[in-house]
């Protein structure tokens, strides 16, 4: 059986949530103290002679801005030239969908700077769920628009090849006034897979915020779901045909499941906290739920 490539190994105990956090200043601090564990070694092949029935580009935190140069403008363009290569190969590859799972750009201010041309050049049907970077932390309804003028819709499904693409909002994981807001968009989350259940439709779930990182009940962090709600809320979506779910914001590259869902975190085309290098991965699923996840490097001069 051949294994996904270059897998690695990571533990987040990078911190609580906090203002620091926006800045990326917490998670600095905490990827110096990143404890290696253990992550399942399960990958299900492609039989050999097997054609995907669905292909997924991956995508996470392009987070324009984020990555490491000698000052923050050398660093934008860096991580811009990063991402204009990625469209490029996701041009080439052809996937049947590119799933970008958020933190678009390091600070909001920059979203209007080059997404609204870096959009009209990516020749692939794609979804995005937004980050804490696209729509900070608590949610407010003048953010969610001026996400929703660039980026369109924040909760968006996809049908495509006998499956259902789920990009759904994680920020509404979070505390926020905006209740209203909130109820609208879970209502319309549980909608979405309540009817793929009905017709037994197979879903992928993409967001930002992984439901969590090394286990279960893991203690409430910046990085993970709120413990009252993260089984019930796997549950639902198990119950309800999930069969993978795709994450960002971890910065890490990371393989778990649970009730036997795939929950993957892949590269980044800024920052990586455990060293991987710059890229995406391209998810391939046969019509057995045998799937790739593999490595694909993006690289600029310089």
């Amino acid at each position: 059986m051949k294994r996904s490539l270059e897998r690695r190994e990571f533990l987040g105990a990078l911190g609580a949530f906090g203002a620091a956090a926006l800045t990326g200043e917490t998670l600095l601090t905490a990827a110096e103290t990143v404890e290696n564990v253990g992550v399942p070694k399960k990958v299900a092949s492609l039989v050999d002679g097997t054609k995907p029935t669905l292909t997924i580009a991956h995508c996470c935190d392009p987070q324009l801005g984020f990555g490491i140069a000698e000052n923050a403008e050398a660093a934008y363009r860096q991580d811009l030239q990063r991402l204009e290569q990625e469209i490029e190969l996701l041009n080439a590859a052809r996937p049947d969908v590119a799933v970008f799972a958020g933190d678009m750009t390091h600070l909001v201010a920059d979203a209007p700077r080059d997404w609204p041309r870096l959009l009209k050049k990516i020749e692939v049907p794609f979804l995005i769920a937004p980050g804490n970077h696209d729509v900070p932390d608590p949610v407010k309804k003048a953010a969610l628009d001026a996400y929703c003028a660039i980026f369109g819709d924040d909760n968006k499904s996809l049908n495509i090849n006998g499956w259902k693409i789920v990009a759904a909002n994680s920020q509404f994981c979070r505390p926020t006034d905006e209740t209203a807001l909130r109820d609208e968009h879970n209502a319309w989350f549980e909608a979405e897979l309540r009817d793929a259940a009905s017709t037994k439709t197979p879903v992928i779930v993409a967001t930002h915020v992984p439901p969590f990182v090394k286990s279960l009940d893991e203690k409430d962090e910046y990085f993970n779901f709120p413990t009252a709600e993260r089984r019930s809320y796997l549950d639902f979506c198990v119950d309800n045909g999930v069969k993978f779910y795709l994450a960002g914001h971890t910065h890490t590259t990371l393989e778990r499941e649970y009730r036997g869902v795939p929950i993957l975190n892949g590269e980044t085309t800024s920052r990586n906290f455990d060293k991987r290098p710059f890229g995406f991965r391209m998810l391939k699923i046969d019509a057995a739920m045998n799937y790739e996840w593999n490595f694909v490097p993006v690289e600029i001069d310089g």
